[in-house]
C-alpha cells in the first residue's frame, strides 16, 4: 500500500494486519521537495509490480506522476474528474491505465462512487457498508462534541459566531461539551473554553484514532463541512449538525435521504433552492463554493439544534 502519512494512525489501529508493505508519503514534501518526489518514484521502481488500482475520484499529477512510469501489467483507475488536474494532460494520461471505470448514470455522494469503483474490481466489495470502527466507552456520558476545524477560511466560523454556539450549548446543563480539531485550532479552542468548566478543549491533543473515539462515544455532534462530519456519520452518532457553505454539493455533504441522522444548514441562498432544485445546486457548487459560512443564520440553526436535543 502506498499512503498517506496522515492516515498512518488509524492503519496502524484498524488495517495493519492485511498488508504485507507500507509506503508512507508525506504530502506535503510530495508537493515541495523535488528531490523527495523522486526519491518516491525510485522507491516504488524498485518493486516488481504487478497490479495497480488508484482509487481516488479526483486524482491529480502528481498521482499520475509516481504511477504512470512504473512497469504493471494492470493499471485500474476511476474516470473521475478533472477537478485537481489539468484536463487536457489527464485525458492523454488516461490512456496509460490499462482499465478506467466510469459508471453510466452520476453517482454524486463520494461513499457510492467509491463503491461503484471497488465493486467493479470485485463484487465481493458490494457487502462493504458506510461505517468506521472505534472503541466504545461502556460508561458514556452526556457529551456534545463540536468540531471546530476546517481547512478552508470559507468553511470557517468567525470567533463571534463560535463563541455563540459554544455558549448556548454550556446552557444544556447535564451535558459536556468537547471541543475538537488540530493543532490549528488550538488556541481558539483555548479561548473558546475559558467561560466554563464543562467546556474542554481537546484541540490538537489527541490522535486520529482517538479523536474517532470522542466523536463516535458523544451523544451530540457539531462540525463544519469537514472530516469531523465524515467521522460522526461513519461512527453512527445518533445526532449530527454540520454547518455548510456546499462546497462540493453532494459530493460530500448533503448525504443521502437514508442518512436520517443528520441535518445541515446552509447558507440562505442554497438553503431555499436544494430542496425543489437540487440539479441547480449540485451545478453550481459540485466544483467548490466560496459562499462564507458566516452568512448562515447561525441563531435560528443553533434554536433548531437545542430544540432537536431537548426533546430527545
Amino acid at each position: 500500500m502506498v499512503g498517506n502519512v496522515a492516515w498512518k494512525d488509524i492503519f496502524e489501529s484498524h488495517d495493519f494486519s492485511t498488508v504485507d508493505k507500507v509506503i508512507w508519503i508525506n504530502l506535503n514534501s510530495l508537493q515541495n521537495n523535488i528531490f523527495y518526489r523522486y526519491g518516491i518514484l525510485f522507491l516504488l521502481n524498485t518493486l516488481r509490480i504487478h497490479t495497480i488500482v488508484q482509487p481516488t475520484f479526483s486524482r491529480n499529477l502528481l498521482i499520475d506522476f509516481l504511477l504512470l512510469p512504473l512497469k504493471a501489467k494492470f493499471k485500474f483507475t476511476p474516470f473521475g474528474d478533472d477537478l485537481n488536474h489539468i484536463r487536457e494532460l489527464k485525458v492523454k494520461n488516461d490512456f496509460s491505465y490499462s482499465h478506467i471505470f466510469k459508471s453510466e448514470k452520476e453517482i454524486e455522494f463520494e461513499f457510492d462512487r467509491n463503491l461503484f469503483f471497488f465493486q467493479n474490481l470485485d463484487p465481493v466489495f458490494s457487502k462493504v457498508k458506510f461505517s468506521l470502527p472505534f472503541e466504545h466507552n461502556l460508561n458514556s456520558e452526556n457529551v456534545v462534541s463540536f468540531f471546530i476545524g476546517s481547512s478552508s477560511k470559507s468553511r470557517q466560523f468567525s470567533m463571534e459566531n463560535l463563541s455563540f454556539i459554544v455558549k448556548s450549548l454550556e446552557n444544556l446543563g447535564n451535558y459536556r461539551v468537547n471541543l475538537l480539531g488540530g493543532q490549528a485550532e488550538f488556541l481558539i479552542g483555548e479561548e473558546l473554553s475559558k467561560n466554563s468548566e464543562r467546556v474542554i478543549n481537546l484541540c490538537g491533543k489527541l490522535k486520529l484514532t482517538e479523536t474517532i473515539n470522542a466523536i463516535g462515544n458523544s451523544k451530540i455532534v457539531l462540525t463544519m463541512d469537514s472530516s469531523g462530519l465524515h467521522m460522526a456519520m461513519g461512527t453512527g452518532v445518533p445526532n449530527v449538525y454540520c454547518f455548510s457553505n456546499g462546497n462540493h454539493a453532494f459530493r460530500f455533504v448533503p448525504y443521502p435521504k437514508q442518512y436520517t441522522n443528520l441535518t445541515v444548514f446552509f447558507p440562505p441562498i442554497i438553503e431555499m433552492t436544494i430542496g425543489k432544485h437540487p440539479k441547480i445546486v449540485y451545478d453550481a457548487f459540485k466544483n467548490g463554493s466560496l459562499i462564507p459560512i458566516d452568512s448562515i443564520p447561525v441563531d435560528l440553526a443553533v434554536k433548531k439544534i437545542l430544540k432537536g436535543i431537548r426533546s430527545k
